[in-house]
């Protein structure tokens, strides 16, 4: 049994940097999730079935039982008392990782492995799983950079190549996080340049390993990235220096090695700040730093570090707000807009959702309290210490520091960002394979147990409760499918073909909110179409399905944001059927604002929807809010002055539209023909 929690861990490090599929609602983290989810209900279930073969409890203590148990706790009890349980127990839906699901696994899997496994099965998981793993997710970056996918994304991959793991910088700190180890692994097999010998054909296969992992690195242009592995070069020369002593002269010349390729590789490929050889002989312009993937802090327009200083200023209001527990696991994207400082109206992503606050203490603050993140804390620091402890080791020292500075770079590069499911992993079982490095069991002499029928029971019962488990996890993964064929056919406007798929997720996962959601604007869409072709009997029958759906929607997570923006759209679309819906949705619009004081498209869309529904005066005051919270918010203005204009304030209203030409749009047409009209 031991040998197959080994394959099953062998597995585990081996495809979850490697998983995606194009088929569910997010490529990368969702099945990379999913998979944690399958591999840990297998290792799990095994290593109970040989504590009841073995006749006892299989489970080694460490320094890290007690934090990782008060983390654990933190994180659950945050979830009870969340703003949004559903969320906080599985994750944010597109993020997935860090909903309490997720940590109980991560913290299940650290168990698991420092119980079962020992310092032989940590070299084979290196050799047999980590290193093949990361090379071919090393080899289809370099390749994504010369143009193997060009055409696949939306985004410029070979500008910023994020290979298997869905974005430039999540692919950076994953890297940062191994390259250590091939440096460790390095100097376990010293440079002689006696080209014959067995260590040197090793000393050149990690020597390779690395160039790779680094030349992929450089070709992610990021920048936390390079802050990130900044941090692990200088900690692990450092450490190197603090064990050897004056016998680190003895590794100069694999020290020196390593320096130079680094030099070399950044001299051709250049970085987001510099100029390669490649670059120079091309003539080309300086590469421009430009985050192509992932949420909208990533994507371009102002500068990334005024939107994150807007955002951490958020989330510390939140936490000043919930102090001790949070408002619940992963709600970030939930809780943000309550407390989103109006500075954020004024930048380019200014109408974009923001599930994370981009740096994983504040995220963790915000979410969790000030238990949570301490319990975070103290966890992150006794796993330094446990690195640390052991760096005089003459057996593991080198490949401890080589943990301590992957594990290291992990803060930083977590610290202008989020973690994800290959980082994490990383965080919970670093510490894992260096108490793995101490463990080594006695040869039990290969006797074999004889199971009592007691014990065939119990193993059967685990055997059961696994497959549960495995058969939920499978629903769960298939109802995505289908969540995302029926919204895919809504994307293309055939929103009845797509219905039966949306029906399908929800009768796998019915106390899902967003699928409740999307079912609701496909009802409305077709219900809006059967009225157009003057077919009332279904014209109700789905208008009312639309709103029965959306009601759903918001019990399940009412505060989610995007299900009131949904049900606001809902609500204009059965108005062109019946102009009542317009109630609907401004009362909709006034709950939505209540949770987002500060977000200028509700207020801008509450102004339209009392102009349409004949209430002019309140529409006009809406949108003169709408300009306070976003004075370059063009279409609000040009609103208003029509508004103005209806009401003969011509001369309010053509200050209104100078403002545009003047400010924001010196050539907008529109703005243009209606300061002509009322000349």
């Amino acid at each position: 049994m031991k040998k197959t929690i080994l394959v099953l861990f062998g597995v585990l490090f081996f495809l979850v940097p490697l998983i995606l599929w194009p088929f569910t609602s997010e490529v990368f983290e969702f099945n990379k999730m999913v998979l944690v989810y399958i591999l840990t209900t297998l290792i799990v279930a095994v290593w109970a079935a040989r504590s009841v073969t073995e006749g006892k409890l299989i489970f080694r203590r460490t320094m890290l039982d007690i934090p990782l148990l008060v983390f654990l706790g933190s994180q659950l009890i945050s979830t009870v008392l969340s703003i949004d349980p559903q969320t906080s127990w599985l994750g944010y839906y597109s993020r997935f990782n860090g909903g309490f699901a997720s940590t109980a696994c991560y913290s299940l899997l650290f168990w698991a492995f420092v119980s079962n496994l020992e310092r032989k099965d940590v070299y084979t998981i290196f050799s047999r799983s980590f290193f093949p793993g990361a090379v071919l997710v090393s080899l289809y970056g370099v390749a994504e950079h010369y143009g193997i996918d060009k055409n696949l994304w939306v985004q410029d991959v070979q500008k910023r190549v994020f290979s298997t793991l869905g974005q430039p910088n999540w692919l950076a700190a994953w890297l940062i996080s191994l390259m250590p180890i091939t440096w460790a692994f390095m100097l376990k097999n010293k440079l002689t340049l006696n080209f014959s010998s067995l260590k040197d054909s090793r000393f050149f296969l990690y020597f390779s390993l690395f160039v790779l992992f680094f030349w992929t690195f450089i070709f992610t242009r990021s920048r936390s990235g390079l802050v990130g592995f900044a941090v692990a070069l200088g900690i692990f020369l450092l450490g190197l220096l603090w064990i050897k002593g004056k016998e680190v002269r003895k590794n100069l010349r694999e020290i020196g090695l390593v320096l130079i390729s680094i030099v070399i590789i950044t001299a051709i490929s250049g970085t987001q700040f510099t100029l390669g050889i490649s670059s120079l002989l091309k003539h080309s312009a300086p590469p421009v730093v430009e985050e192509v993937q992932g949420p909208a802090l990533e994507t371009g327009g102002t500068e990334s570090g005024a939107i994150r200083r807007i955002v951490w200023k958020g989330a510390l209001d939140i936490w000043a707000n919930y102090p001790v527990f949070g408002t619940g696991v992963e709600t970030f994207a939930f809780s943000y807009y309550k407390f989103r400082p109006p500075a954020h109206n004024l930048v380019s992503e200014w109408d974009f959702i923001y599930n994370k606050a981009h740096n994983e203490f504040l995220n963790m603050a915000a979410n969790s309290g000030t238990v949570g993140l301490l319990s975070y804390l103290i966890l992150i620091g006794f796993s330094i210490y446990l690195f640390f402890a052991k760096l005089k080791n003459p057996e593991s020292g080198i490949l401890n520091l080589a943990f301590l500075s992957g594990y290291l770079s992990l803060q930083v590069t977590n610290f202008f960002g989020f973690s994800v499911v290959p980082t994490q992993l990383m965080f919970f079982l670093l510490p894992a394979l260096s108490v793995g490095l101490d463990s080594e069991e006695k040869d039990t002499g290969g006797r074999k147990t004889t199971l009592s029928n007691g014990r065939k029971t119990v193993i059967a019962i685990v055997a059961v409760f696994a497959f549960i488990l495995l058969y939920s996890i499978s629903k769960y993964w298939y109802a995505d499918v289908l969540f995302n064929k029926g919204k895919s056919y809504g994307d293309v406007q055939r929103h009845e073909a797509g219905i039966p798929y949306l029906k399908g997720a929800i009768a796998l996962m019915r106390n899902q909110a967003i699928y409740h959601n999307e079912l609701s604007g496909a009802y409305a869409s077709v219900a809006v179409s059967e009225n157009s072709k003057k077919n009332t009997e279904k014209t109700i029958s789905f208008a009312e399905q639309a709103v029965e759906e959306s009601d759903k929607a918001v019990s399940l997570s009412p505060a989610n944001l995007n299900i009131k923006r949904t049900r606001f759209g809902v609500f204009i679309m059965l108005s062109i059927i019946d102009p009542n819906f317009l109630i609907a949705a401004r009362d909709t619009l006034t709950l939505a604002i209540a949770q987002a004081p500060t977000d200028a498209k509700l207020h801008y869309h509450l102004g339209l929807t009392y102009a349409r529904s004949g209430q002019p005066e309140p529409a006009v005051e809406t949108l003169k809010k709408t300009i306070e919270l976003k004075p370059n918010y063009k279409d609000a203005r040009l609103a208003l002055a029509i508004l103005l204009i209806d009401q003969n304030q011509k001369a309010e209203a053509a200050e209104q539209l100078n403002y545009i030409l003047t400010y924001i749009d010196p050539a907008d047409s529109l703005t243009i023909q209606t300061l002509e009209s009322i000349k």
